[in-house]
């Protein structure tokens, strides 16, 4: 394909970044997960590390305690911690894997993460600085968070992909640069492949359906999935029931060994 052919179509399937705030109406309560379940494929839970709280080691199993010791900074260390509770309070919510012998996650070759016992969720993580983003969907599903920040222009200037994105300046060139950055990501999510063929191989496949939310003017998640229409929601977990929700959730006794990166 050519270069113009190329930037047209890629322009073509960038899906509006929809605006979304942390508003009291986008507040998810654990109680309410189910009634969101029931009515959406796919929910999207914003969490940050500044949820991190040192009682969230004791949830952890054997294999989680162990590899937190090996991450090297509090950033991965509250990262795992975090997400991994979060993802455990959304599934124990989730209608049929209240008992907690359900909630046994495995980590596949490919890096995505399933529920041992719920072939039918699916699970994607993406992380941000201290923005974490949890999705849970009832089909396989891709997502990618960015959060807005000046781009190095270096490190894609031999990418002939994003060649019509880099004119213009300011927070509105970085914002439309990560907006792609994400679509990339988490159609490889999507796909369980890598990144970087998609950028070097100049190609962006057309076979899937994209979502893109722009938080609060800071961060820019994408979600991708087959081309079937998809119901999805955004939504934030409150600090405080968050705490209140893991310690009444009894962690399972048997779940993967966590990593730095998670392709899932």
């Amino acid at each position: 394909m050519e270069l113009e052919s190329l930037c047209t179509a890629m322009t073509a399937i960038s899906p509006p970044l929809r605006a979304w705030s942390k508003h009291l109406e986008n507040r998810c309560a654990p109680d309410e997960i189910p009634a969101y379940w029931k009515t959406h494929d796919v929910l999207t839970f914003l969490a940050d590390t500044g949820m991190y709280d040192a009682s969230l080691y004791q949830g952890l199993d054997s294999a989680e305690k162990e590899q937190v010791l090996h991450f090297k900074s509090d950033y991965f260390k509250k990262r795992f911690a975090v997400s991994r509770s979060i993802l455990r309070l959304i599934l124990h919510h989730i209608p049929g894997t209240k008992n907690n012998a359900d909630i046994i996650l495995n980590k596949q070759k490919n890096g995505r993460i399933r529920v041992n016992t719920r072939q039918d969720i699916f699970i994607s993580l993406s992380y941000s600085g201290s923005c974490i983003a949890v999705t849970v969907g009832k089909r396989k599903i891709g997502s990618d968070i960015e959060r807005v920040r000046v781009v190095n222009i270096m490190k894609i200037r031999s990418s002939p992909l994003f060649e019509n994105l880099k004119s213009g300046n300011g927070k509105s060139r970085n914002q439309h640069l990560l907006h792609v950055w994400t679509l990339l990501e988490a159609y490889a999510k999507f796909h369980d492949m890598s990144l970087y063929p998609l950028v070097k191989d100049r190609f962006f496949l057309p076979d899937a359906h994209f979502v893109s939310y722009c938080i609060d003017q800071r961060s820019i998640l994408s979600l991708a999935s087959d081309s079937r229409p998809m119901k999805d929601t955004l939504l934030w977990i409150d600090p405080g029931t968050f705490s209140s929700g893991v310690k009444n959730t009894i962690c399972p006794s048997s779940i993967f060994g966590g990593d730095t990166y998670v392709r899932s």
